[in-house]
């Protein structure tokens, strides 16, 4: 996205790589660590850093992602709840749910259409990262709206690891995103707790 390159392989877009690509913008600003907070696919690269990098991250706050089925885990409920057969290709929808903002659809115009499908085929195939997560040693939160099908994964995942979690309610995918004042309540306390602790 934006002035970086836009590979079309989506061996660019593993996990690792994700990682990589964090801890090289740190690299490049001269910070040995910092918090990391990530929404939805923001959420996977945050997972990616506590996996591959964990001593770069102070902590990590982590909205809407299941760590432990990954993206699939979303799509039968998703494609049930809008009628849709289940051998309909999911990037569509993708697609046009990011397009609905006039923001990202900005993005998406001026972007690499090949660039994107990779990065699909990437994070919709990767497994949930919950066992090597589960292990980082990375001081988490995380959240999701009570309507959003990553929801009861993640607080799952939280109950099983004694990572801090937070529903927001009635909120669905785009409502954890849009109710910024519900979700920093959450947050704030978090991020400004020790960093060390």
């Amino acid at each position: 996205m934006g002035a970086s390159d836009a590979p079309q392989d989506p061996a660019a877009y593993t996990l690792e790589r994700r990682a990589d690509y964090v801890t090289s913008v740190l690299d490049d600003v001269g910070a040995d660590k910092a918090a990391f907070w990530g929404y939805s696919l923001g959420a996977l690269t945050g997972y990616a850093v506590a996996v591959h990098a964990p001593g770069r991250l102070t902590r990590l706050v982590a909205g809407a992602f299941d760590p432990i089925g990954g993206f699939r885990s979303a799509i039968g409920p998703t494609l049930r709840h809008l009628g849709l057969p289940a051998d309909v290709d999911p990037y569509q929808l993708v697609k046009q749910g990011a397009a609905a903002e006039p923001a990202q659809a900005a993005v998406i115009d001026s972007g690499d259409l090949g660039a994107f499908r990779a990065n699909y085929e990437a994070f919709s195939h990767e497994p949930g990262p919950h066992a090597e997560l589960a292990a980082c040693g990375v001081t988490m939160l995380m959240y999701a709206g009570t309507a959003d099908p990553w929801h009861d994964p993640m607080r799952t995942f939280a109950r099983h690891t004694g990572v801090g979690f937070f529903s927001v309610p009635d909120a669905d995918h785009q409502g954890g995103w849009n109710r910024s004042a519900d979700v920093l309540s959450g947050v704030l306390p978090f991020l400004a707790g020790d960093p060390d602790a």
